[in-house]
């Protein structure tokens, strides 16, 4: 039997290490429907009791002055749901009318950050088909159930490429955390590195769907719940582990620690009961990153035991550097480099002057990629490798060069990936084109799934949206000097995004004669309905991987493009587009789902969404 105290002791050590990291990390769940989709109840509480449907509150034990044990009684007979409504209602009754500080809402919230992505992927996946056929039921046509699965086709990938393997990426993130002072950002990408995402994303798939069919059992799911404990570690640890073999070699280190793993959980209780409590805030800053580093630690010593016993299959569990530190002599072999690298720091670079100076300097664009571009981003990724290196070899960061992968896949790293770069101004302009494409394709999707209706959402006419492309071109130019410091950038993405779309609402309000495309009025910490605190999260978040992986990534690409290929395309972009907004301007793109909220069918499990932008 495993010292859960001990467990719980280091875990708060490692917690401590790495507070606000795990924090964001567990936070980027959460928007990801990944796990504690429950803490984003702090941003979602609403305000009107009939929300909670007068039948079920005595169901639930709800009433006027409902106490501590309606919330412990629900928790106990397995009923989250019915805990956050319990607790929801207890602060609209206590709580009063919402409160306003000047034009600040500070009140209850009509939070929807991505409801329908939770409830794809934390667990109520079968609940979002059922969703989707009921839509296609009711609208009666070929055209509105083509749509509306191809809507849910979406979603379902993107639960499957993205939030599901996200649970294996944080996993390993945790695990880094509990042995080394730091952990990269780049850690998110490292199945990417490896060539192993696909196979990964196979592995979580399969696992998250053998609960699925295990929970319909309902008495034999706590048994296997426990049995699949180890799976995303086992994943983050090796990725090449087939889906069978990562659930068949949990279940077999689990064999005997099922209940010891129950308890462990057990006594977090408290501290899930304060999250609850509090609408998710206790959540959000200590539970959930708490919760995982428990059972980051949990896995290593789970780990260890099954190691020592020789457990059928560990022999795949070959990431010795994953959970004890290297000696300065393995790093020194492994890293003979490191010193040439600096040596080669020697050489300088000798910045543009003029016009093209200032913008080089203060805002990261150049005209054209030509050779002293290149000089410069050559010195770039020695000074990011001289970091690692500095890093690596004093035994704050993981070594990647120690991971047992082949060798050949090793030297393929994307190491040309540095968020300290300059940009083209075709770059500037395609990336700009693209996230507005994008964020196009988000927003009518999401309305498809819940009103079933493919409806052009947006100001313009064409497939884009401009406050999505401008924000992110925006946070690229203007941020160029802080990237560096990606903690003070993240605040500085949620300032420029929040004006950007306070002011775009202001003015397209006031130039079209109070009409409105989006508006947040009843979210919690929302400002006149323009921006809320909600909007801005996701938007610093985004913005983040925005900058530091996305754009490098999609900017090697369009290098590879021949320079008057890039311009042709740029130049005919920007037609069109100018054309779409002097069009809108005089004929403006207004209608039920673009500038009025329609009435949504009453399904289960979806709620009201505002207009977007």
């Amino acid at each position: 039997m495993l010292d859960r105290k001990t467990i719980r002791k280091t875990a708060r050590k490692s917690l401590k290490k790495h507070y606000w990291f795990f924090v964001a990390v567990c936070l980027l769940a959460a928007i990801l429907g990944t796990e504690y989709v429950d803490t984003l109840q702090i941003v979602r509480i609403q305000k009107k009791v009939n929300e909670y449907k007068s039948d079920r509150a005595p169901a639930l034990g709800v009433s006027s002055n409902a106490g501590e044990m309606s919330v412990f009684n629900d928790l106990i007979n397995g009923d989250l749901d019915g805990a956050i409504s319990s607790v929801q209602h207890r602060i609209d009754v206590y709580g009063g009318e919402d409160t306003y500080i000047g034009d600040l809402e500070l009140g209850h919230s009509n939070g929807v950050l991505a409801s329908v992505i939770n409830s794809v992927a934390s667990g109520q996946l079968l609940m979002t088909i059922l969703t989707a056929t009921d839509t296609m039921i009711a609208v009666h046509n070929v055209k509105g159930i083509i749509l509306t699965l191809l809507g849910l086709a979406a979603l379902i990938l993107f639960w499957l490429f993205v939030g599901n393997v996200y649970r294996a990426a944080y996993a390993r993130v945790f695990l880094e955390g509990r042995i080394y002072e730091k952990v990269p950002f780049s850690r998110f990408s490292y199945l990417f590195r490896l060539k192993k995402y696909f196979k990964a994303s196979l592995s979580m798939a399969v696992f998250s769907l053998m609960q699925y069919l295990w929970m319909a059992t309902i008495v034999l799911y706590p048994v296997k719940r426990y049995g699949y404990l180890l799976v995303p570690y086992l994943v983050a640890e090796n990725p090449d582990l087939s889906p069978v073999e990562a659930i068949r070699l949990s279940v077999r280190m689990m064999k005997g620690h099922k209940w010891e793993a129950f308890c462990l959980e057990l006594s977090l209780l408290p501290w899930k009961l304060l999250s609850i409590a509090t609408g998710g805030l206790a959540g959000f800053l200590f539970y959930n990153p708490y919760r995982e580093s428990v059972l980051a630690e949990y896995h290593a010593n789970i780990r260890a035991l099954a190691l020592a016993q020789k457990v059928e299959g560990t022999a795949r569990l070959t990431d010795r550097y994953l959970f004890e530190l290297p000696s300065a002599k393995t790093l020194a072999g492994a890293y003979p480099d490191a010193v040439n690298t600096a040596a080669a720091l020697q050489k300088e670079y000798e910045p543009r002057k003029g016009f093209w100076g200032f913008l080089e300097k203060y805002l990261g664009v150049v005209a054209t990629y030509d050779t002293k571009e290149k000089d410069y981003r050559e010195i770039q990724i020695l000074e990011l490798k001289k970091e690692e290196y500095r890093d690596t070899l004093a035994g704050k960061t993981y070594p990647v060069r120690l991971y047992p992968v082949p060798a050949e896949e090793k030297r393929k790293k994307t190491d040309d990936v540095g968020y300290m770069r300059h940009y083209t101004i075709p770059s500037i302009i395609l990336l700009f084109f693209l996230i507005c494409v994008f964020g196009w394709v988000w927003e009518v999707v999401l309305h498809l799934l819940q009103t079933g209706e493919f409806v052009n959402r947006g100001t313009l006419y064409g497939p884009w949206l401009p406050i999505y492309g401008g924000g992110c071109a925006a946070i690229l130019v203007l941020l160029y000097k802080l990237r560096k410091k990606p903690r003070v950038e993240f605040l500085m993405i949620i300032v420029v995004c929040g004006i950007i779309e306070y002011f775009s609402s202001w003015i397209l309000e006031v130039t079209h004669d109070g009409q409105r495309w989006w508006d947040y009025s009843g979210y919690y910490l929302n400002l006149s309905g323009r921006i809320c605190a909600e909007g801005l999260l996701v938007f610093g978040i985004g913005g983040a991987a925005f900058i530091y992986v996305l754009a490098p990534w999609v900017d090697n690409l369009i290098l590879r493009i021949r320079s008057s290929v890039l311009w042709t395309v740029c130049i005919v972009l920007i037609a069109v587009f100018a054309v779409d907004v002097v069009y809108s301007s005089f004929v403006p793109h207004t209608g039920e789902g673009i500038t009025s909220s329609p009435e949504l069918p009453d399904k289960t499990n979806i709620q009201d969404v505002p207009t977007q932008n």
